[in-house]
């Protein structure tokens, strides 16, 4: 339900993968992070004390928030978030007995994590021009997106990289608009895919236009 309480309800339920999925959307916000790592504060002018229900915020190294929770049925809850070279890793613990538990098992797996992946990244870039049908201009620029993976450590030199593209494109086509695909493979898996697209827009050739091209020609001929 909206709130999360679940003492007089029946059928509430959901997984840890719901709320990593919900806690991956939230932390892309770097104002909800701003305060979910915060770990003592103060309001009304320092007379009211606030301090963190996530003890991580303060013994964990990098870590960011995210979320405590608990209820009678629920017991001690937390979708923990921590960052460390580069790589944001989300840990949700549900069912824990105390809230000791549920804290070193989010540590676990999150040392867990930090251990064992690492972050590969293929940046934006250009992949020079293709050629161009049905407008004024021969060649249009294209150039692919990024994309960012989790690989197990000591793999990301073994991702293949298979790049489909067209030799020809036919307009009009608007900035950003797919024209390809680049996948990525581990030991002959798709472990990923990104978009090649169109680096600008390409008008269509007009009426008018081609009469002059066919006039130049008859011209020179």
């Amino acid at each position: 339900n909206t709130n999360g309480l679940d003492d007089t309800v029946t059928n509430h339920v959901t997984s840890a993968r719901d709320i990593a999925l919900m806690s991956r959307e939230l932390i892309r916000h770097e104002k909800i992070l701003e305060y979910s790592s915060i770990w003592m504060d103060t309001v009304r002018g320092g007379e009211f004390g606030l301090t963190n229900t996530n003890r991580l915020v303060r013994f964990y190294k990098g870590a960011t928030g995210l979320k405590t929770g608990s209820t009678s049925k629920a017991k001690f809850c937390i979708s923990a978030t921590a960052k460390h070279v580069g790589m944001h890793l989300i840990a949700v613990i549900m069912g824990a007995e105390t809230r000791d538990i549920r804290n070193a098992e989010a540590t676990k797996l999150l040392d867990w994590g930090f251990a064992n992946y690492s972050l590969y990244k293929y940046e934006p870039r250009s992949l020079g021009k293709v050629k161009l049908l049905g407008s004024t201009e021969k060649t249009l620029e294209c150039k692919t997106e990024g994309l960012a993976l989790l690989v197990p450590k000591g793999t990301a030199d073994k991702i293949a990289v298979e790049i489909e593209l067209p030799e020809s494109v036919k307009a009009p086509l608007s900035a950003g608009e797919s024209i390809g695909n680049i996948r990525f493979k581990l030991n002959d898996e798709v472990i990923g895919e990104a978009n090649i697209v169109s680096n600008t827009d390409a008008k269509p050739i007009t009426f008018g236009e081609l009469w002059f091209i066919m006039l130049q020609k008859f011209i020179l001929w």
